[in-house]
């Protein structure tokens, strides 16, 4: 990245610093009291100020700065994330009426039709903090909050350098403490975007246009930008780039039977940070920050970037590397297919209606095109000639028969196993370019990670062969710092057995699927269409992100539905993975049953009921082969997400499909209570009676004597 880029990220991200200032007790405007606290702390580098003091155009025509001064660039990109966040309230009030307290208020208040009117309160991000769900009484914001807002951001940043390789660093600062601050005041206007939000959707529209303006070869940002926004926002500026992997439940699920609730939870871990790692080195070689990066999860990302021929390079070598290595690998094992699509920012903005939506599907169907012709002739050649003779060894997880150790399995299956103890204990994860001491995985790029505590990690970070670094659930800064990658990771124990062990009644495992019901229509469609727009198709992905990698951990940490009316608590459960959009998690069946309405319920409040998620569980014995009980309780998925409206749960087989309502309040409520209560209040009836209840019933035709079941009884 080169040092105007820096500046330009620094400076988009900091442009709107002065907005928690003015909400706190700086009266003056946000630009001359964001000029004033960065000065405060020691930064007087001229290029950054200037974007902060001067990003208003009323402001920026008379300052009379330089025509190559960068303030141009913030001052457009923060008209663009402005134009795409901004948009009237339906019941606006006629003049500008500002309220420096009005709260941030839900995205989801106008998802699917909704149509309410719910803010979230004040708080910080962190892993320790409950969810902070949305509601019509919440969000009453003072300016004692604000000023502990702003004590918070001096601190951070007062921890690090305003330098390359600290943006991410800053990026982090930000959304830990501007996630639940509204960008605007303006009481006309819907506040459901957060000013870290804007900032970081500012700061990427302004990389794109530096480097586009570069690439093209002017720096005559007055006359190119200032003079001549209008034409600026009808040009395809931008690339919509991205990528889908391909094969993640087939990997996952190759592990061996013993140790395999570890080996299920490293394979997932080590995709999380694979997708992570491509991004960062995507970024990387094309000079931007994580800024640039719109969505990442469940092997999914969007990435805007600048729409240049140099670009467009660099995306076909990076895309044709990344096939080989995971070619070379994993064989056909994993794919990663990449497209993109050129756009402006008027259709970021959604000008005309239906703009936005087109550039999602065109960059679809490129990425669906990838994934149709995946590998040349050469390519199934060079697959074929790997193919394993007879009486080859394989390794006994996955079957591969190269790279193979002594004791018959391969050296990525052997690190995996390697890995589960550090992804439960360590905090941090390392990306080294060489092959480090002790247990480590290779990743894409002739790169390896390992985990390690923050102790290690800091020793580290000043020896050669350090790349970058990610946090587990923790806020965290420090060089080439990447991000805080949340984390569904709840685990009450490490073992099927010993979690099949604390089922109540019968020792069994219980294992449940899940998925948000029509995700990519509500991502897509969900908005109404003057109100459609990358900010909020970015806010309304990070929340859900969240709900599976953050909050899934406190849910099920703090369970509340009880089949049986016991105290509420910890479940006996391990997420195996959750993330984008769905969830899989294991652990003694009852948890599960009783984890399964509590992710429903706290979706349906997160959301305020305008998602909604369908489920399989599966009842197995603890030691049933792993990819046969995934497989299973995929199908009873499968069966939820076919019954009309979605919004359902399969139980145990796929006869038993029910609504979450019905599920709760008949089948628990009325059906699981009777039974419950009759056999705790008459002893003498055990499992014989259960038995001949059973066969019974069985036996059948198509009606009960009812004599016969009463005398039974």
């Amino acid at each position: 990245m080169d040092n105007r880029q820096i500046k330009t990220v620094l400076g988009c991200l900091l442009h709107d610093i002065g907005k928690v200032l003015y909400r706190y007790n700086d009266g003056r405007n946000h630009s001359t009291s964001g000029y004033e606290f960065l000065k405060s702390l020691g930064i007087d580098d001229e290029d950054i100020l200037n974007q902060v003091r001067f990003h208003h155009s009323s402001m920026l025509r008379n300052a009379g700065l330089d025509d190559t001064s960068l303030a141009y660039i913030t001052w457009w990109a923060d008209n663009v994330a402005a134009g795409a966040d901004r948009r009237d309230a339906e019941e606006s009030h006629e003049g500008a009426s500002y309220d420096r307290f009005v709260p941030l208020q839900s995205v989801f208040n106008i998802v699917n039709g909704n149509n309410q009117k719910a803010n979230y309160d004040l708080n910080e991000l962190s892993d320790t903090a409950p969810v902070n769900y949305p509601s019509e009484g919440g969000g009453h914001y003072s300016e004692e909050e604000y000023g502990r807002i702003a004590d918070n951001i001096k601190y951070g940043i007062r921890q690090i350098n305003l330098s390359e390789s600290y943006i991410n660093s800053l990026l982090g600062v930000l959304e830990a403490n501007l996630s639940f601050v509204p960008s605007s005041s303006d009481t006309r206007q819907l506040a459901d975007i957060s000013l870290f939000d804007h900032m970081k959707v500012t700061a990427a529209v302004g990389s794109c246009l530096l480097r586009y303006l570069n690439d093209r070869g002017t720096d005559n940002y007055r006359k190119e930008v200032f003079e001549s926004a209008n034409e600026l926002y009808d040009e395809n500026i931008f690339y919509l780039y991205s990528m889908d992997m391909s094969g993640i439940q087939n990997f996952i699920y190759s592990v061996d039977n013993s140790g395999a609730l570890k080996g299920l939870r490293a394979k997932s871990f080590y995709l999380e940070i694979m997708l992570e790692h491509i991004i960062d080195e995507l970024l990387e070689r094309l000079g931007l920050s994580r800024a640039n990066l719109i969505y990442s999860g469940g092997g999914h990302a969007y990435i805007l970037l600048p729409a240049t021929e140099s670009v467009e390079m660099l995306l076909t070598e990076f895309n044709e590397e990344l096939r080989k290595w995971c070619m070379n690998s994993f064989g056909t094992e994993l794919y990663t297919a990449a497209g993109y699509t050129a756009c402006s920012a008027n259709a970021l903005m959604n000008k005309p209606e239906g703009a936005y939506e087109e550039i999602f599907r065109r960059v679809s169907k490129a990425v669906s095109l990838r994934k149709a012709s995946r590998y040349s002739a050469e390519d199934i050649r060079y697959l074929n000639r790997g193919r394993k003779e007879e009486n080859a060894r394989e390794c006994r997880v996955c079957g591969r028969t190269d790279l193979l150790t002594e004791d018959n399995i391969c050296e990525f299956c052997s690190s995996f196993k390697k890995l589960s103890g550090g992804i439960l204990h360590d905090d941090f994860i390392t990306v080294m370019d060489e092959k480090p001491d002790g247990e480590s995985v290779l990743l894409p790029f002739d790169r390896y990670m390992i985990t390690e505590d923050e102790d290690s990690l800091r020793s580290r970070m000043k020896k050669p062969g350090y790349i970058r670094s990610y946090s587990k659930n923790r806020m965290y800064t420090g060089l080439n710092f990447s991000t805080r990658l949340w984390i569904g990771d709840y685990a009450s124990d490490v073992s099927f057995e010993a979690l099949a062990d604390k089922s109540k009644g019968i020792r069994r495992l219980g294992v449940l699927r899940a998925d948000v019901d029509n995700l990519g229509q509500a991502f897509v469609n969900g908005f109404p269409s003057a109100y459609t727009s990358i900010s909020r198709t970015a806010t309304f992905s990070r929340k859900l992100n969240m709900f599976f990698k953050l909050h899934i951990n406190s849910i099920l940490g703090n369970g509340k539905f009880s089949m049986d009316g016991s105290a509420e608590g910890e479940r006996n459960l391990m997420i195996v993975y959750s993330g984008g959009d769905d969830v899989f998690v294991v652990g003694a069946w009852n948890d599960v049953v009783e984890a399964a309405v509590d992710i429903s319920e706290a979706l349906e409040r997160y959301t305020q009921n305008t998602l909604s998620v369908s489920a399989g569980i599966g009842l197995f014995p603890a030691k049933y082969p792993v990819k046969a009980l995934a497989r299973q309780t995929g199908d009873l998925e499968e069966v939820s997400k076919s019954i009309d409206g979605k919004n359902s749960l399969t139980l145990f087989s796929e006869e038993n499909s029910y609504k979450w309502n019905v599920f709760k309040d008949k089948v628990i409520g009325e059906k699981y209570s009777l039974i419950d209560s009759y056999f705790s209040n008459i002893p003498e009836k055990g499992m014989s009676a259960l038995y001949k209840l059973l066969e019974y019933i069985r036996n059948l035709d198509d009606r009960i004597n009812l004599a016969r079941l009463a005398y039974m009884l």
